[in-house]
């Protein structure tokens, strides 16, 4: 991706929305007035837009306010899936969006006169209008949110154009405050074990029928029970699947290698294996990458771009993977998703950069409808989904994206919680045991990645001094010190025990300005 791609414009006043070529639509109606329904999904697209035309085209807008927000708050909710987005004409000359809580691909907006303009890209030109405090506030949301694409607040680092959050319906006018309510899944009640168990089973069953287009994937084996499952519930007669691997030489991936081998022979599969010390973390992609918004995901863009040059040279339309399992059935989903341990450290930041540091973290703290882990907004960061797709041909599909999935995990966080426990993943194997080889299901659990993050410092601190050098005016313009980030980066590479949070933000950012030519405080209009 080495610019902005072109986009397809389509007029329904007084809406203008743009769309990406990765991103598919298709047109529907709600109440008489147009709607567009929006995936990454080629091959799902049409059922997923039938299906929630089936539930909500009959809906019709109240006259009345209090009635009126209820049905927009409502219109997306039963039948959205967690990776689509909808844009619809609503009302009053208003257009109202539902963004799915782990959506596929970004969405932002500002207003244009009377229109309001919606695009699946930011519009990043040369000399670009930036604000300061929103690309310190990409960097509050690696401290606070971890690599989750940021979701407390809507400011984007364009002036003048505001993310639309994840996991929740915006009404937006061309003359009034934008005004929002949360997308929360999963129903009431409660159920017994094997209601619960039967509810996963069919779920997982309700994806694999998803897939039966697909000819041709690669899977991602990490030897684990989510990506197994992935692929097992995919396979068809007539469907080629190929596995890839990363494999380390080290003491504590010793075991690994042996499950990995497994699940490919209970799969059927022919594997790749990728040394993975050519794919660490914060290794530099072969070719240029230009992301929307800071991402924490460009830190592991060469496995990414690994993955993607072997599924175009298999000629696989899908790469399959476990994304958001952990997340889903080894978490309790009744719990709002908690930010608050994770602070920075004060040593990179200007006052000013850390007085914004401080606001994010408050804005955190009061988005509660945000941190409702029903919206499923914390399961999966996809922001790399459209690159893959537009450089590679291919769509990242895991099935913990999927709502039947979602609602059945939220069904087993209540079962578990009501008989005070905590939810683990011995649901996944009494619901689907017989897609899992003995060594998936008996395992203790896979091996932490600690080692191989700080074995990456050292084996990458170059390329990681020369991104904060190579853009160090503009670091320091917003607030960030250089010089203080190289030097934390120099004791990690040292393997002293030493926050990376700041390095991690700051190393999106670089990479961020460095990918759409900001290298010098003069290649951007600053706005504060």
């Amino acid at each position: 991706m080495t610019g902005m791609p072109p986009l397809e414009r389509i007029g329904a006043r007084p809406l203008r929305l743009a769309l990406r070529p990765a991103v598919r639509c298709r047109e529907v109606s709600w109440a008489g007035r147009p709607a567009f329904y929006l995936s990454l999904y080629d091959d799902e697209i049409d059922d997923r837009a039938a299906a929630w035309s089936g539930t909500s085209g009959s809906e019709r807008p109240p006259d009345r306010d209090g009635e009126r927000r209820s049905t927009e708050a409502g219109f997306a909710a039963r039948r959205l899936e967690p990776t689509d987005a909808l844009v619809a004409c609503g009302p009053d000359g208003t257009i109202v969006v539902a963004r799915g809580g782990c959506c596929t691909f970004p969405l932002y907006w500002r207003r244009d006169g009377t229109q309001i303009e919606i695009s699946t890209s930011l519009p990043i030109g040369a000399r670009p209008a930036l604000s300061a405090a929103g690309l310190v506030k990409a960097a509050a949301a690696v401290n606070l949110c971890s690599s989750y694409e940021p979701n407390g607040w809507c400011e984007t680092p364009l002036a003048g154009w505001r993310r639309l959050r994840r996991g929740a319906v915006t009404v937006l006018a061309p003359d009034a405050e934008a005004r929002e309510a949360p997308i929360l899944h999963g129903g009431a009640g409660d159920a017994d074990a094997a209601a619960v168990t039967r509810g996963v089973r069919a779920a997982l069953e309700a994806y694999g029928a998803t897939q039966r287009r697909v000819v041709s994937s690669l899977v991602e084996l990490s030897g684990g029970f989510d990506s197994t499952l992935a692929a097992a519930a995919a396979l068809r007669p007539g469907h080629r699947m190929r596995g890839a691997s990363a494999a380390f030489r080290y003491y504590e991936f010793r075991f690994e290698e042996a499950v990995q081998q497994a699940v490919a022979r209970s799969l059927g599969v022919t594997r790749t294996v990728i040394d993975g010390e050519t794919t660490f973390p914060y290794t530099p992609a072969l070719r240029p990458i230009r992301f929307d918004e800071p991402a924490v995901f460009v830190t592991g863009i060469r496995h990414a771009e690994l993955v993607g040059e072997l599924a175009a040279e298999r000629g696989a339309t899908h790469v399959y993977n476990g994304h958001g399992g952990d997340q889903l059935f080894a978490t309790d989903l009744t719990e709002p998703e908690s930010f608050a341990p994770r602070r920075p450290a004060r040593g990179p930041f200007s006052r000013a950069a850390w007085r914004t540091m401080r606001r994010a973290a408050e804005e955190i703290r009061a988005a509660t409808a945000a941190r409702d882990r029903r919206a499923a907004t914390f399961v999966y960061d996809a922001r790399q989904d459209v690159w893959i797709k537009e450089t590679f041909g291919a769509v990242l599909r895991t099935p913990f994206t999927d709502l039947a999935v979602f609602r059945a995990a939220v069904a087993w966080s209540r079962y578990c919680r009501a008989r005070g426990g905590r939810p683990d993943k011995r649901v996944l194997a009494d619901a689907a045991g017989d897609w899992l080889p003995a060594e998936v299901v008996e395992r203790r659990g896979k091996v932490a990645y600690d080692g191989v993050w700080m074995r990456a410092y050292a084996a990458n601190l170059e390329p990681i001094a020369s991104a904060f050098e190579r853009v160090a005016a503009v670091l320091a313009r917003i607030g960030l010190s250089p010089a203080w980030l190289i030097r934390r980066a120099e004791a990690l590479a040292a393997w002293q025990p030493v926050s990376d949070r700041e390095v991690l933000a700051a190393y999106a950012i670089a990479v961020w300005l460095a990918a759409w030519g900001i290298e010098r405080e003069a290649d951007a209009v600053w706005v504060d």
